[in-house]
């Protein structure tokens, strides 16, 4: 099992294979944004993508178990390695991989490394010497617009009453 950089040059050779998965983590993600951005973001070298693979399956299909799609952020102090998106099957094949993503950013000069996930991961990552440090709380401020259209006679009505 290794975990595979994609270079942007390669990113659409492998993008029908990742997209699923990355629908899919970002459906719970508060749907702020899409797959069409990770793809735009990753093409413009702010995202690396990285593919769960399996060279020693048989079936070519098999061969893929998840992505993996971080970020080097630079801040004031320093950088740091965000990981974006983590998903795939059998997470205990592969949970291991972070190490290589940690080697990277290490190679990147980041500080530190640091992701914002799902409580589930917490148990996961604690396992690799990841520590909680903050929590991430959300309360949505602001519905989505809609568009009522006003039949004319209740126009001049509703004028009068603000």
């Amino acid at each position: 099992m290794k975990l595979v950089s994609i270079p942007i040059e390669e990113l659409d050779k492998v993008w029908s294979m990742v997209e699923k998965d990355i629908k899919s983590a970002l459906a719970y993600s508060g749907q702020l944004t899409d797959s069409d951005f990770v793809y735009e973001t990753a093409k413009q070298g702010k995202f690396q993508v990285w593919v769960i693979w399996d060279k020693d399956e048989k079936i070519t299909t098999n061969k893929y178990y998840g992505v993996v799609v971080t970020e080097i952020i630079k801040r004031k102090h320093g950088k740091v390695c965000h990981v974006y998106i983590v998903t795939g099957r059998q997470m205990s094949k592969w949970q291991h991989l972070i190490s290589e993503i940690e080697k990277f950013a290490e190679d990147k000069d980041c500080k530190r490394m640091e992701l914002i996930a799902r409580p589930g991961w917490q148990k996961v990552y604690n396992n690799h010497g990841y520590k909680k440090t903050h929590v991430v709380l959300e309360k949505q401020i602001k519905q989505e617009e809609k568009i009522w259209v006003l039949a004319e006679d209740h126009q001049e009505e509703l004028l009068h009453h603000k």
